[in-house]
This record gives structure tokens, sequence and C-alpha cells, in this order.
């Protein structure tokens, strides 16, 4: 009797599933009993995004050029985006236990002890809304037509001309408002880029120096550091601005159908989380000398300074509410519409392959024809 693909085993999917399980669990454990370094989790979480990274760009690869093998392609971005999620996954297995030990030995700040399984709860929320959102939604869908989905159907012109018209410049929406494409695009990419300069701010902030490399970090006047000033201040100058005309434009359609174009709670989260980024760094501008040669690099910064504590007890408190603000915003981004930042961009390349989809309605009709026809 012949089986069916759904009752043949799959022989070492799930041994290897288990004994990643257990090697991100020895790391914690290790962490746990002071047999750690923090160097293993931060190696383990570069390793990790360099590996997504680098599925993205077969990915994209794959789907925007003809070139290469396409089994080989396929192998290669489900292979990097498979053993980047399991580095990921032992990253922060190392990092609960090594860090747990750390503090339970007094050698973590009272601000760290609140902030460490504080972004690790919101980290997990996140992972698991993205998941839900962008994968298990679509599953279905994925398993019913995926047969259709080939290198060699897409129209890859279509799909390249989307992604910059749709994706990165939003040219349809510039048609409808400006001032929406303008609050858009502001809080799209000033989070985007932010988000990414945050992922390089820690290799050279936190994980070079547990390599035993030079700390950059607090060498105020390095270029390296101006410059990471000089992109947090400008990512987040676009995130203040955009909050702004989005706060404004909510008022303008007050009562008025564009109304349902606005998310009032999710942009006063955001601007609050600015303000207050801006107003720790008001603060530590503070402390500096007059005539300092490296606060131009914190240009917003300054502007805050008047507004921002100089008590060290206030500057404390501004920083545990800051940061842990920051852990509740991103386990609040999938429960919102932010999501829709991540799922709509899918969506918009995949509509784009006019060919594809008139084969999906094709089988549909055929499926449906075959049902009916034999009743």
């Amino acid at each position: 009797m012949t089986q069916t693909p759904e009752a043949i085993p799959k022989p070492g999917w799930i041994s290897v599933r288990s004994i990643n399980y257990v090697i991100a669990g020895l790391l914690v454990v290790l962490g746990l009993i002071g047999q750690s370094h923090a160097a293993i989790g931060y190696a383990l979480f570069l390793i990790a995004t360099l590996l997504l990274l680098s599925g993205v760009a077969l990915l994209g690869i794959f789907a925007l050029t003809r070139w290469f093998d396409t089994a080989f392609l396929r192998q290669s971005f489900v292979c990097a985006f498979w053993m980047g999620a399991w580095a990921y996954v032992f990253a922060v297995a190392s990092f609960i236990g090594y860090y747990t030990y750390e503090a339970a030995i007094g050698n973590v700040a009272f601000r760290y002890i609140l902030f460490g399984p504080a972004i690790l709860a919101a980290i997990v929320v996140l992972d698991v809304g993205i998941y839900r959102v962008i994968v298990q939604k679509n599953l279905p869908t994925f398993r019913r037509f995926g047969d259709l989905w080939n290198r060699d159907g897409l129209d890859q012109d279509a799909m390249a001309r989307t992604l910059v018209d749709e994706v990165v410049l939003h040219r349809t929406l510039f048609k409808v408002s400006p001032l929406r494409w303008a609050r858009h695009q502001l809080i799209f990419w000033g989070f985007g880029l932010m988000f990414l300069v945050e992922v390089a701010a820690v290799a050279f902030r936190e994980a070079f120096p547990s390599f035993g490399w030079t700390d950059i970090w607090h060498m105020r006047e390095h270029p390296i550091r101006l410059a990471f000033d000089l992109a947090y201040d400008l990512t987040g100058l676009m995130l203040l601005v955009g909050c702004v005309l989005a706060l404004a434009f909510r008022v303008m359609v007050h009562g008025k159908a564009e109304q349902k174009f606005t998310d009032t709670p999710t942009t006063v989260f955001l601007l609050v989380l600015t303000v207050s980024g801006f107003m720790l760094e008001g603060a530590r501008l503070g402390l500096e000398p007059a005539g300092s040669t490296t606060a131009w690099a914190s240009f917003v910064g300054l502007a805050f300074i008047p507004i921002s504590p100089t008590g060290e007890t206030a500057r404390e408190a501004l920083w545990i509410f800051h940061a842990l603000a920051v852990c509740a915003f991103i386990a609040y981004i999938p429960l919102k519409r932010m999501i829709h930042s991540c799922a709509t961009p899918v969506g918009r390349l995949a509509n784009s392959q006019k060919g594809l989809l008139a084969d999906k309605k094709a089988k549909v009709i055929a499926g449906l024809s075959g049902r009916f026809g034999r009743r």
C-alpha cells in the first residue's frame, strides 16, 4: 500500500529539534552554575544575526533575479533561516543562564536586574506574535497553493518594481495623501533604521568588549561612537517628527472617514519613548563640560537639556522608565496595527505576481468544478 505524503515519516526532524532543545537547556544550566561567559551569548547572537541577514539576501536573490541554481538557492536560504533561528534561541538561552548567575552574585546593577527579564519577555512576545501573524495565519494558503510558487513562474521585474514603489517608497500612499505618506515614511523608516542601528550598537557596546577587544563605546571622541550618536539622533528625529505629523493628521480627520487610518495609542506610546530617550541624552550631555567637541553628534539631545533631569536619582528613574517602556512597546508591536508594517509588504509583493495569482484562481475553479461535477 502506497503511503500518502502526510503519512510518510520524517526521520531526523524530531530528533534534531530535540537535540537543539537539549543544547539550549545546557546553555542555561552552564550559565546558572557560573560556567559560562557573556562572550558565548554575544558570539551566538552575532552568528544568528549574520545567518538571518544572509537568509534575507539569498531570498532576495532568489525572488528578484535569475542568478544561480534555483534548488541551491532555496536550500541555502531555508538553511540560513533555520540555523539563524536556532542560533538566536541558543544566544537567548546563554544570556538567561549567565546574567541570572551574575545578578545572583551581585555583579549586575539594579536597573539591569529589572531590564533583563523585561526585555527577554518582550522579545518572546514579539517573536511569537510575528510568527502567528505572518507565518501561522498564512500556512493554509502556503500549503494549498505552494506548488504554484516556483521561481520559473515569478515575474522578477514586477516584484522589483513593487519592492521599490510600494515597500520602500510607498508611492501609492503618496498619491492618496502626501501627509499620510510623510507620517508613515518617517515612523516606518525611523523605527526600522533605529532598530538596525541598535543591533549594530550591541556588537560594539556589548559583544566586542566581551571578546576582550578594545571598548570604543566609552571613547566619546572615537569616530565610530560619534557615528552611532549621530545615527541615533537622526532616526530619533525622524520618529519625533513622524509622531507629531501623525497626531496633527488625527486632529485634522477627527470625525471623518479618514480617521480609520489613524492609530493614536501607538503614536502616543512611540512619542513618549522618543521624548524620554532624548531627555536621557540631554541629561548625559548636561554632565559634559562646556565646549565639548563631541556634543555636535547628539544635536537633538542638546535641545532637550533644559527639560532633562539633573539629579542622579531622577536620571536613574528616567532610565528605568524609558527602558521598561521600550520593552512594553516591543511586546505591544504584534498586538496592534504596527505588525502590519511587517505583514503588508509581504502581501504587496505577493499581489505583484499576477500570473501566479491567475494560476491560483484557475486551480480553485478547477477544484470546485471537479467537486460539483462528482455530485
